[in-house]
């Protein structure tokens, strides 16, 4: 059986608007799942320090939200010393690990950004039957944790955009692996962030459901590149409890109904534009697929032509990583679409 990507019903900018809103539902219906539309929240910044000889602050700020704002999450904001107005990236995280490999005070003392991290756990636990504090607060929903968590970064603009050191109109959202596909949906949803920066973030991400492939071709192997049948049967609690319809369940090892998935990752990076999409990728991270990952970003870029907005995509050497040399490659992407800047060395390097 000769496999497609979905045509994304691109005609024209008009048309677009109504085609959008399709693809959200379906992608609501089919992989998210739903997230309530507003949401109580206050933030208290509790821990305060300086930073690099006065250049800059570390602050935790505790986010509460809900009915009775009884739920919370703590995130920790660095920031320039100096006055003035700055770009803000929000960056959903692995539990204790993602700062390692920040490079924070060149991000924020001398390129002017801040920086606005969470541990995305305290919002819901990383397993099966985990604690899902948000739907705790919002019960009736049946959004799963990627949805989720990109719900919680969007919180986490929410609180930015009070702050007087925030530029507003220069936001941008990221995470790696799974983090990166909570990242994607986040972008998707929240229209507020001009740069979405999913890394290494597969299937479900910015990889492929219908074609499977490593640096050395498409193989089509579901033991070596994660697959919609590996995410829906190891990981149901990411996704609404539709999305099962599309998996083999209980054999994560064979190839699902991917033909019949009414949607693939082209579809769900279309809706970031007309804002800017910066794709990061392993040319050695056979599991994120990046040569599906190269197909899909390809299939994206007509929305790009029509709507604007950039469509990059960045290969770092080696594997599943989040490296000082990405986050170099995002702040240069987001110079470029926030101060015009053109990088030093091209961006887009795709292989494939």
């Amino acid at each position: 059986m000769k496999l497609e990507l979905p045509d994304l019903k691109l005609s024209s900018r008009e048309n677009w608007a109504a085609q959008r809103e399709e693809w959200i539902r379906v992608a609501e219906d089919c992989m998210y799942g739903h997230a309530p539309e507003k949401a109580e929240w206050a933030g208290q910044v509790t821990e305060r320090e300086s930073l690099w000889e006065d250049r800059g602050t570390r602050e935790t700020v505790h986010i509460s939200y809900g009915p009775g704002l009884q739920w919370h999450f703590d995130a920790v904001i660095y920031a320039p010393a100096a006055p003035g107005k700055y770009p803000a990236v929000t960056w959903n995280q692995f539990s204790g690990k993602d700062w390692e490999t920040c490079p924070v005070e060149e991000a924020v003392a001398r390129r002017g950004y801040i920086l606005a991290g969470f541990d995305r756990e305290q919002v819901m636990e990383d397993k099966r039957d985990g604690k899902a504090l948000a739907k705790e607060a919002y019960p009736g929903y049946d959004w799963g944790g990627i949805r989720l968590w990109g719900w919680a970064q969007s919180l986490l603009a929410d609180y930015l955009l009070t702050r007087s050191d925030v530029d507003g109109d220069k936001l941008a959202c990221t995470g790696f692996s799974r983090g990166g596909k909570a990242a994607l949906a986040c972008g998707i949803f929240d229209a507020r962030y001009s740069v979405c920066a999913p890394i290494c973030s597969g299937a479900g991400g910015c990889g492929c459901f219908r074609y499977l492939g490593d640096k050395d071709g498409f193989c089509m192997d579901v033991k070596k590149v994660e697959s919609l049948g590996r995410i829906g049967s190891v990981f149901p609690f990411w996704w609404t409890e539709n999305f099962a319809r599309w998996w083999p369940a209980p054999d994560p090892t064979q190839m699902g109904l991917e033909q019949d998935f009414p949607l693939d990752s082209h579809t769900l990076k279309a809706l970031i534009a007309p804002r800017n999409l910066f794709t990061v990728e392993g040319i050695e991270d056979a599991w994120s697929n990046p040569r599906g990952t190269a197909l899909t970003w390809r299939a994206a870029q007509p929305a790009f032509d029509l709507l604007g907005g950039k469509n990059e995509i960045h290969y770092h050497q080696g594997g599943h990583a989040f490296a000082a040399e990405d986050w170099r490659a995002l702040l240069d992407f987001c110079d470029s679409v926030f101060r015009g800047k053109v990088p030093g060395e091209p961006l887009q390097n795709c292989p494939f």
